[in-house]
């Protein structure tokens, strides 16, 4: 439909006269396209209507508008001053009388309309009538309107997205600078929240999350803003708190999301969250190394367990990934030139007898100290640049040897996504194995479920290959991504591996153990081994056994070790 700034009525310029007519041919055309046409005689306030009123402004008497001042009575009060000004600007200036504002209806509603009008003067050059057309926009306007909310607003939760937040958390830092007072990100993260949505649908992981978005915004205080800021996250600035107040306030909202079990589509469920917490202006004074900040307190809070909080400045330093990515990938490069990597050995034993099955041999890198960092503290960098292959080939040279060197002992390392389509890793594990079944058999390669689900048919390939040269192959981190009975029988593995966020709290959390105890039934359906991670207590290690998981690895059962007394 043709826009109304953009239609000029032949026979209505601004230098019409008195006697004047509209073309009836263009009048007619502008009712059947649904525009309400008008006259008003400015001489006597009266005011002629020709077309569609209820339609166009939901009014359903002609009378109740029969006047200028019955009109104007019904324009939006912010709406009228403005009006009143385009109209003047037109009769003294000859401007184009073009304008958008609300009308009350019958109901006693606003209905957003496009009035565009020309006035006639007498020969003196008073205004005598203004002929116009009003179109009914609200349709329009309330598209504009929710585009607009959707563009600073989260569609499920209605709170700030990540950009409003991020512009509010900008301004909240520049306001404490000048009054010199402290804040605070808190980054709130839904515990497990991708394994639910993978196990009982989207449907439930909403419920959960609109459960959350209410009881943080519950128990804010005045002055905090939320936003949701990603698929389980929510963020909270905080303005006027010291580090103390923002461990309070974290303290409260993990009690608050936890203390009532929710309904959702699949049953009652009860939430936790980890939260990062990070201070400004004493930590960070900008937004970006804030929320750098708070995801590394986060990320370290869901390394500790499920239901904690971690405040940035007890982050280890060696785990603080927000050092610039460069430097780190040259401390990797160093390190492998150096032969500072090394692997530390963690048991894996027999649920029912406590005997050590086989070891995981987890990556460490030494750093020029003597420290040992932790592969957390420098694979998520590593990742990102492209670096992950150097590290697997190192990590198998170290496995073959400790095996070569230890004829006794069965040795588990993990492989990355990437290593899974790197033939060169491959060639080398087959001139490493050639001829040596007996080292192969004691190997176990471990691959995430993650990436085996990305693509299930080159997983299966690549598992089939390791199995050809006579090693076993584990599915790390099972549930995760929630393996189908399928999937499981085209990878063709011998264990899984459960991940350990299902484990911890299992003897407090009916949902976990009804989880976990899914998992081992589907793996048990297809003869796999199945060993239960993350195991800190003998109590978790008494109830997975009588779930029948076959073997344990955590704490309880071993630390990591790196060049334990026993190691050749």
């Amino acid at each position: 439909m043709t826009d109304l700034a953009h239609m000029a009525v032949p026979g209505l310029e601004p230098s019409i006269t008195e006697g004047s007519n509209a073309l009836p041919e263009l009048v007619s055309l502008l009712i059947a396209s649904g525009d309400l046409f008008y006259e008003w005689d400015l001489d006597s306030d009266s005011i002629t209507w020709t077309g569609d009123l209820i339609g166009s402004l939901r009014i359903n008497s002609p009378d109740s508008l029969g006047s200028g001042d019955s009109f104007l009575n019904r324009i939006h009060p912010k709406d009228l001053p403005h009006r009143m000004i385009c109209l003047s600007r037109h009769l003294e200036r000859a401007d184009v009388f073009d304008h958008e504002y609300r009308v009350r209806d019958d109901a006693g509603q606003f209905v957003w309309i496009q009035e565009r009008a020309i006035a006639a003067k007498h020969p003196g050059g008073q205004p005598s009538r203004l002929t116009g057309v009003i179109r009914n926009i609200d349709a329009r306007k309330k598209s504009e309107e929710e585009v607009s909310f959707l563009s600073n607003h989260d569609a499920l939760t209605g709170q700030y997205n990540r950009l409003r937040l991020r512009e509010t958390l900008e301004h909240v830092i520049a306001r404490s600078l000048l009054s010199k007072q402290q804040g605070g990100l808190l980054l709130v993260g839904i515990d497990k929240l991708n394994a639910v949505s993978d196990v009982y649908g989207e449907e439930t992981a909403d419920a959960i999350v609109l459960t959350a978005a209410r009881r943080i915004e519950a128990s804010l205080r005045v002055g905090d803003v939320v936003g949701r800021v990603g698929f389980d996250r929510f963020a909270i600035v905080g303005s006027n708190c010291d580090r103390d107040r923002l461990a309070d306030v974290a303290n409260r909202f993990l009690a608050v999301l936890r203390e009532t079990p929710i309904s959702t589509p699949a049953g009652t469920m009860t939430i936790t969250a980890s939260i990062g917490i990070s201070v400004f202006p004493t930590d960070a004074s900008t937004a970006r190394e804030v929320v750098s900040h708070a995801d590394n307190a986060l990320r370290a809070a869901r390394r500790l367990g499920c239901d904690c909080y971690l405040d940035y400045a007890d982050v280890p330093e060696h785990s603080r990934t927000e050092r610039p990515e460069l430097v780190i990938a040259e401390q990797v490069k160093q390190a492998l030139k150096e032969n500072r990597f090394k692997l530390a050995l963690q048991p894996v034993v027999s649920a029912v007898t406590g005997d050590v099955i086989f070891y995981e041999g987890l990556a460490r890198m030494i750093d020029p100290e003597g420290n040992a960092i932790a592969a957390g503290g420098f694979v998520p960098v590593i990742e990102q640049m492209g670096l992950m292959r150097l590290i697997d080939r190192k990590v198998l040279d170290l496995g073959l040897d400790a095996l070569e060197r230890n004829p006794d002992m069965n040795l588990s390392i993990n492989l990355s996504g990437m290593t899974a389509v790197d033939p060169v890793w491959l060639r080398t594990l087959d001139e490493r194995l050639h001829g040596r079944r007996d080292l192969a058999s004691r190997l176990i390669l471990e691959i995430t479920e993650t990436v085996a689900l990305d693509d299930v048919d080159e997983a299966s390939r690549f598992v089939s290959s390791l199995r050809n040269f006579g090693c076993r192959v584990a599915l790390d981190d099972f549930g995760a991504g929630f393996t189908s009975f399928r999937h499981l029988r085209a990878l063709n593995v011998a264990i899984v591996k459960i991940d350990g966020s299902f484990i911890r709290d299992i003897t407090n959390s009916p949902e976990n153990l009804l989880f976990v105890r899914t998992l081992v039934n589907l793996a048990k359906g297809i003869g796999l081994q199945c060993v239960a991670e993350w195991v800190e207590t003998a109590e978790e290690a008494e109830l997975l056994k009588a779930e029948g998981v076959d073997m344990l690895q955590g704490w309880h059962c071993g630390k990591p070790e790196i060049n334990p007394d026993w190691l050749n």
